[in-house]
């Protein structure tokens, strides 16, 4: 796994850092920022070996971009520099700290060209290949406007036209950093060099879509230490790490039993679709209690079928209480919701059941998805803050229900949603989507690299709750189940979607994959992003 900072963090991280070893250490890390950037800057030239222009705003973002430009001079790359000047400086551009100021008199002094650029059409771009955009850094809190936006909306144009590579450095111009939202505008790249640390919101969109590959760069910063929130990213050595080993000596019952509550007349799919993925991730037993009707429409096969009562709408009935509390005395965790409708004596059975299991001296591990998740909005203060062994499943949609924020609050700050819905209900929260979330009411967040378009698709989230729960039948904890869980769902996708296409993935292509997804875990195989996530060391 990778550390993740906020903005905060790693400003306080470095403040902290400079004062422990030397007022002038900040000098030395936009020096040892800007020399690997180059790097990644040269690499990209070579590919068109043309004019390199880089643009530099008046803070430390532009400091870093003039150790580039310096850099490429020497390597003998054709390279100038443009500051975008305000009105009122237009005479001489002074940077906004010592440390770029010392590099701009540095860029001086070797002769590189520089020219002040006060209004649009004075940034000339005509035969240059890269631009190094050194715009703005972290920290971003208003909406770019002005000069600053039609600088951007300028590159971005002409990149758009196939004229231009565009590097981002530390991250794309107009991006927010910790949430990964658009500020009225931001700078589309094709590669950002970052430093010291992965930023929260280069990993959420959609900022993720404008970073390009990403280089993350180390600059010699300490651990992060303790810090809330504790963001990571996930990585195939950590989920390896995390996957049981299948012992010579061992049977069915080593891995668990998974009782699964799910279906309804209409909604089989949905339940088998869940209970035949928790066995292909591993556990050694699933149980599927469903509405009776539902019985006639599955498949013969590897899961076991229990009838339940049903209401008239052969959906799950209230009564059923009494016997899936029964079911449970066997099982090592349940999942409960896919397929199961919200008639009123379904919904009445989430509750019952919930408070039930709640009561318990031991709660068993229990996964919550689907409509026991739009039952549960329906009476949220059953759940106190208290943990629990809970991982909650929900989409944005789902999780607006359960918490009162809309849509669209959620999705501009998904990690900020997901921890807050994870403390109110003492549970583990799986904040489903591109980049998908896993927060714990700790404080722990991971960031999803897998998964990709094609597994937009009804179903796929039935395949997520199977996973999660087949992991949590084998004794592994709620929050790595969760963690894990996602990390193969998106991986099996990545794999379903070679073979088919991002439009033609089912579901049920996606089950079907877990194996190979185990597979490329166990040999440690990365995943598509994280191949073109590339790590500079000095």
């Amino acid at each position: 796994m990778l550390s993740v900072a906020t903005t905060s963090q790693i400003r306080k991280l470095e403040s902290e850092w400079i004062s422990a070893c030397d007022s002038n250490w900040g000098q030395v890390l936009m020096e040892l920022a800007g020399h690997q950037a180059a790097k990644v800057a040269y690499d990209l030239w070579q590919s068109n070996p043309y004019k390199v222009n880089v643009v530099c705003g008046s803070g430390n973002n532009g400091g870093d971009g003039l150790v580039v430009a310096r850099y490429l001079h020497l390597w003998k790359v054709p390279v100038s520099i443009s500051f975008i000047s305000s009105k009122n400086n237009k005479n001489d551009h002074q940077m906004t700290s010592k440390e770029a100021n010392v590099n701009k008199t540095i860029a001086q002094n070797l002769g590189i060209e520089m020219r002040l650029v006060d209004k649009v059409s004075a940034l000339d771009l005509k035969e240059v290949a890269l631009v190094v955009d050194a715009l703005l850094g972290t920290g971003l809190d208003r909406n770019v406007d002005g000069l600053y936006k039609e600088i951007i909306e300028r590159i971005n144009d002409i990149r758009l036209a196939k004229e231009l590579t565009v590097l981002a450095i530390d991250v794309p111009s107009g991006v927010n950093t910790d949430n990964g939202q658009i500020m009225g505008t931001a700078v589309r790249a094709d590669a950002t060099a970052t430093f010291g640390y992965l930023k929260a919101g280069l990993l959420c969109h959609p900022a993720a879509e404008l970073c390009g590959n990403l280089n993350l760069i180390d600059i010699g910063l300490p651990p992060l230490g303790n810090r809330a929130p504790e963001i990571y990213l996930s990585t195939v050595e950590y989920i390896s790490s995390l996957i049981p080993e299948r012992q010579a000596n061992s049977n069915k019952g080593t891995f668990g039993t998974l009782l699964t509550v799910a279906g309804s007349t209409g909604m089989s799919g949905a339940a088998f679709l869940s209970s035949r993925s928790s066995l292909r991730s591993g556990a050694g037993l699933v149980l599927l209690a469903t509405a009776k009707s539902v019985l006639e429409h599955l498949p013969p096969g590897e899961v076991i079928y229990k009838p339940l009562p049903e209401t008239p709408e052969q959906s799950i009935d209230e009564k059923a209480v009494t016997e899936v509390l029964a079911l449970m005395k066997t099982a090592s965790a349940v999942v409960v919701g896919p397929g199961l409708t919200t008639h009123d004596q379904t919904v009445a059975f989430v509750k019952q059941f919930l408070i039930d299991l709640m009561g318990q001296k031991d709660i068993l591990p229990c996964l919550i998805d689907a409509d026991a998740l739009n039952s549960l909005a329906k009476f949220t203060d059953i759940m106190d803050s208290k943990p629990k062994p809970f991982v909650l499943t929900p989409h944005p949609k789902e999780l607006s229900r359960l918490t009162g924020q809309n849509t669209q609050e959620i999705q501009e700050d998904r990690i900020s949603a997901a921890l807050a819905a994870a403390k109110k209900f003492g549970s583990i929260v799986v904040l489903k989507g591109a980049r998908s979330i896993v927060a714990s009411y700790d404080g722990r967040v991971f960031v999803n690299p897998t998964g990709n378009a094609s597994m937009a698709k009804a179903g796929a989230g039935d395949v997520l709750s199977g996973i999660i729960g087949g992991l949590l039948a084998q004794k592994i904890s709620p929050f790595s189940a969760a963690v894990a869980g996602t990390y193969i769902h998106g991986l099996a996708g990545e794999i379903a979607s070679l073979e088919l296409g991002m439009s033609s993935v089912l579901a049920n292509d996606i089950s079907m994959n877990i194996s190979g997804a185990l597979d490329q875990i166990a040999n440690k195989e990365p995943s598509t992003f994280e191949e073109t996530l590339f790590t500079w060391t000095v």
